[in-house]
């Protein structure tokens, strides 16, 4: 992924961007709760939808802080940050530049962790991760 002409960076970047962040409420506790969902990707190439749906997957190891890779702690933070400042804006308002900020950020370091979980086999394991999302 170091390679300015790598295709695994582009498709992981372009997947990861199309996460839609969405907060709910977690009916149990009455805390708010991020969850990273598939976005419009229907006129994405093949590889581009399947990076988007590991993406999913990879947020919710993130989430809950376990997965097929280590998760860094900086990520965790970084999410938890974009939840905060999502959290802090008013239901229908415009996004701020520090949601927008934060979302880039973790955008980033999600695709890097996309990397690390596929890099030994990337169109075998991107694969592997996409389908364990239900269409």
């Amino acid at each position: 992924m170091n390679e300015p002409d790598d295709q695994w960076s582009v498709t992981l970047q372009r997947g990861v961007a199309s996460l839609d962040f969405t907060m709910t409420r977690d009916p149990a506790v009455g805390t708010p709760v991020m969850t990273g969902a598939l976005g419009d990707v229907r006129g994405a190439r093949a590889l581009v939808q399947a990076a988007a749906l590991a993406a999913v997957e990879a947020d919710r190891w993130v989430a809950t802080g376990a997965g097929d890779v280590p998760i860094p702690r900086d990520l965790v933070l970084t999410r938890r940050d974009l939840a905060n400042a999502k959290a802090a804006e008013p239901p229908g308002s415009t996004t701020s530049p520090f949601t927008a900020g934060y979302a880039a950020v973790y955008r980033l370091e999600l695709a890097r962790l996309l990397w690390s979980a596929i890099s030994d086999a990337p169109a075998r394991r991107l694969e592997e991760l996409a389908r364990r999302i239900p269409s």
